[in-house]
């Protein structure tokens, strides 16, 4: 019988360790995430600034060191990398036990964080390594599926062990969970690259020359079509979620809606999230992986539109509807993020796949740094209604712009065929 589409790349053995690594450390790090709210907020008491602080250097580093930290990771071994990375977590994260101050914390932040500009890239390219072509949509879907499980089920389990054990528990169990995550990697057998094209040779830039080698995986983005549509519209429409994403609990509560439903407002759209990953693994090969990324951002675009409509006119209606439309919202997120990863790899050859995660990382992160301030003006001059009706339409022109490039990428390619055929 044929296997399921969606657990193809589980028949990988080296895919398999990476799968389960992948699984112990995201439900570590939702852990470790809600450890240290936990202890700001409520053993350190302190406010606002030290949460902005919090997630300013959290994600400093990817904006910073991620675009050049792929050149290293092209160089290096990647399993070895990851390995490395994960027992340097673990320690920095076990040292969390004894920050005594906001400070001290912050700055083994910002180094967890810098390690992982390093170990995210080599996943990409071991992911890209592990499995055949036609099962990297696989891949991508079961990879991003489980981070979003992480996060439903994480903080869940995360209120368990503080509650049973106190927030320097889970700092113990994160670390744990990287330990885990490396012995898993331990087990994965040496995975040979194939050979790069006679193409792919001339763009290579000679090793050593570090510049030359970073230009080269921006100028592989640049040059590449599709992979510049991809990494451009991954980065706008995260921004673009980023103005409002912070809000949400502001727009509930304008809604109708207690804190009591906040939970399951985000469980709704995390378990849309999932099923849409299981969904577009599954079948998503019969479409575009850019179609799909146009139907996801046009998607979003329309559940965020009809949630700052509802709150402009004063729309109380009926609490199922946002829940499935809050589901479906999930869906889309998944035809958004899934179909990214997939073309990310499918597009790049393995010998520079560092490089071009890397950069595509650091961009799109970059972009979403900026994002909260811009949302947190719009909605104090127009209100948080606005932040999330221009925010939808900004994702419908979004989805509308790739959904174009779609439409003339096929038109070219017949066009392309035929001159080949004239030229031979």
């Amino acid at each position: 019988m044929r296997r399921v589409a969606l657990l193809q790349a589980l028949s990988h053995r080296s895919f398999r360790l990476l799968f389960l690594g992948q699984a112990i450390s995201n439900l570590g790090d939702w852990l470790n995430y809600l450890a240290i709210i936990s202890i700001i907020v409520y053993r350190w008491h302190l406010g606002a600034n030290a949460l902005a602080a919090f997630s300013i250097v959290m994600f400093l580093p990817m904006v910073l060191l991620g675009p050049v930290a792929g050149v290293w990771v092209d160089r290096w071994p990647r399993k070895a990398t990851m390995i490395v990375c994960d027992l340097v977590r673990a320690g920095l994260v076990l040292c969390l036990v004894w920050a005594s101050n906001i400070y001290i914390m912050l700055v083994l932040v910002v180094l967890a964080s810098a390690v992982s500009t390093f170990f995210d890239p080599a996943k990409q390219a071991l992911i890209r390594g592990a499995v055949p072509e036609e099962d990297l949509l696989s891949a991508n879907s079961l990879s991003q599926t489980m981070f979003q499980v992480a996060k439903i089920l994480g903080p869940a389990l995360g209120g368990i062990i503080v509650l049973l054990g106190g927030a320097y528990a889970a700092f113990v169990c994160d670390s744990v969970s990287f330990l885990a995550s490396a012995l898993f990697l331990s087990f994965l057998p040496r995975l040979v690259l194939p050979a790069a094209t006679n193409a792919e040779e001339k763009e290579a830039p000679a090793r050593g020359k570090f510049w030359l080698e970073f230009r080269a995986g921006f100028a592989f983005i640049l040059q590449r079509r599709l992979l510049l549509a991809a990494v451009l519209s991954t980065s706008v429409a995260l921004f673009i979620i980023g103005t409002f994403d912070s809000m949400s609990a502001l727009a509930l509560q304008a809604l109708g809606f207690d804190s009591s439903l906040f939970g399951f407002a985000v469980g709704s759209i995390g378990l849309g999230t999932v099923l849409g990953g299981l969904i577009v693994g599954q079948w998503g090969k019969r479409f575009s992986p850019l179609r799909l990324m146009a139907s996801g951002d046009i998607g979003v675009g329309v559940m965020i539109g009809l949630i700052g409509l509802g709150i402009i006119i004063q729309l109380h209606i009926w609490p199922p509807f946002w829940t499935i439309l809050w589901l479906l919202g999930g869906l889309a997120v998944a035809a958004m993020i899934v179909p990214y990863g997939y073309l990310l790899q499918k597009e790049t050859p393995p010998e520079m796949m560092g490089r071009v995660s890397g950069m595509a990382n650091g961009i799109q992160t970059a972009f979403q740094f900026l994002a909260p301030l811009l949302g947190a003006i719009i909605a104090d001059l127009f209100g948080v209604g606005n932040v999330f009706t221009v925010a939808g339409v900004a994702l419908l022109l979004v989805g509308a712009c790739v959904w174009l490039v779609c439409m003339s990428s096929s038109v070219a390619e017949p066009e392309q065929a035929a001159s080949g055929v004239l030229g031979e």
